[in-house]
């Protein structure tokens, strides 16, 4: 854990392992959770980029002085921001006090219980991964360098397309799933048949095979909601760094995603 933070609720930590025991007791089965006190302005910075370290647009500072003035008007207040995983991260804000950062901390454990053993999250860490914070922060690299050698004003094009459809995903299918079959999957060998050998003799190159002509697939085969995978794949006109921001956008959906989709039933469970 990390040194304690000096302050109003600075001694909280000496109760994160007396209510870890009593949730264990209690019937909760949790991943290891990272505690960490943070000052209130990266608290809504995190709440508003959806991870810690994400990958930089302008459409999250409009996100930020959003909540900002909800804030200030008194209409919102985040006591705590936690992000799944194995380990999760729970960022608690510095301003809250001893009995608030208690509860907090309790509420927390609730969320890491819900989070591992709900079969939705579950299957979309497995496929993500449980290290979200660490591939987050390996996007904002990629995305930095693709700024340094492509220009900011490419990228950002680029992020403006992507993130416009980030909820455009279809978590039914695999985050890592193939691309579609080339030609459809209709040739059969034909049958002994003297009518049919006649009908393909019509056709030199399926008469020379005895096998019928395979048929290209058409592009999607059938409707696709993926729209961030499509385009990423088989857009004719994209180059590799502009599909790798689109498919980072994507992996990044897939996790958030399940934290949205879950908000309610997550936030039940865990009071």
């Amino acid at each position: 854990m990390n040194a304690p933070v000096s302050g109003q609720g600075g001694d909280w930590r000496s109760y994160v392992q007396r209510l870890e025991a009593l949730a264990a007791r209690s019937g909760l089965n949790f991943h290891p959770v990272e505690f960490e006190a943070v000052p209130d302005a990266f608290m809504m910075e995190i709440a508003v980029y959806g991870l810690p370290v994400r990958m930089p647009h302008w459409s999250f500072g409009v996100r930020y002085i959003y909540q900002l003035i909800q804030r200030n008007m008194g209409n919102s207040r985040l006591f705590e921001v936690v992000f799944p995983g194995n380990p999760g991260h729970a960022y608690l804000a510095a301003s809250n006090g001893l009995a608030e950062n208690i509860l907090v901390t309790a509420h927390v454990l609730g969320h890491a219980d819900f989070s591992k053993n709900n079969l939705l999250f579950r299957r979309c860490q497995e496929q993500v991964s449980d290290k979200i914070v660490e591939h987050a922060a390996n996007h904002a690299r990629q995305i930095q360098q693709a700024i340094e050698t492509y220009g900011m004003q490419r990228v950002e094009a680029v992020l403006d397309a992507a993130l416009a459809l980030e909820q455009h995903i279809d978590v039914d299918q695999s985050l890592r799933r193939a691309r579609y079959p080339e030609y459809l999957a209709n040739a059969k060998p034909l049958v002994d048949d003297a009518f049919k050998k006649r009908f393909a003799s019509l056709d030199p190159t399926a008469a020379s095979s005895g096998v019928e002509v395979k048929k290209r697939a058409p592009i999607p085969p059938h409707p696709e909601r993926d729209l961030l995978w499509f385009i990423a794949n088989y857009a004719p006109e994209m180059e590799s760094w502009e599909r790798d921001i689109f498919l980072a956008v994507r992996e990044e959906s897939f996790y958030l995603y399940t934290v949205l989709a879950k908000q309610i039933k997550n936030e039940g469970w865990a009071a």
